[in-house]
């Protein structure tokens, strides 16, 4: 076959001849607008990034099972959540996952995160992931973590300093409420 012959059969996407829209027929996670549709993304090769040694891969993983979760892609936030309960106590990986959860407003979510604050003991090696999960939990409405920092903060098995923590998220929260 020749090169000439090959070139017309097999359009390369840089030529003219190509007709984009027809392309993007068989994409279905890429919008009419060029955009990518994370609601639509096949999620099989993001979970095996997401379980990758390589942090590259590990974290690009976790940022796209996020937005999918973000997206309406409730199983994409189960894995986020599954993962973290199986991770070994890998502080960097930990926070990157806690990271990733950003935006699941679930109940089962602040659950989790709460039960992480009371599983983990503080200290140098472990506060950036405490530090991680209260900002995460601190960006989820009210009514999931209301009680949940208002048990914390009466909690004498944590320091004077954790328990001001999240008293603060909960002071925040009231002034944002009332529009201070």
């Amino acid at each position: 076959m020749t090169r000439d012959l090959f070139d017309k059969k097999r359009p390369m996407l840089g030529d003219s001849s190509v007709d984009i829209k027809k392309q993007l027929e068989n994409v279905p996670w890429i919008t009419k607008e060029g955009f990518l549709d994370p609601a639509q993304f096949p999620i099989n090769s993001v979970l095996k990034q997401a379980l990758s040694d390589d942090d590259r891969q590990f974290r690009t993983g976790l940022n796209m099972l996020g937005a999918m979760s973000v997206h309406g892609r409730s199983e994409a936030g189960v894995f986020l959540l599954g993962l973290l309960v199986n991770c070994d106590d890998n502080w960097e990986k930990r926070i990157t996952i806690a990271e990733a959860m950003k935006g699941i407003d679930t109940k089962p979510c602040a659950d989790l995160l709460f039960s992480e604050l009371k599983r983990v003991k503080s200290s140098n090696t472990t506060r950036l992931y405490l530090g991680a999960v209260i900002k995460v939990l601190s960006s989820m409405p009210s009514e999931l973590i209301e009680d949940g920092f208002q048990t914390l903060a009466e909690d004498s098995s944590f320091s004077p300093k954790m328990r001001d923590k999240f008293r603060a998220v909960l002071e925040k929260r009231l002034f944002e409420d009332y529009g201070w």
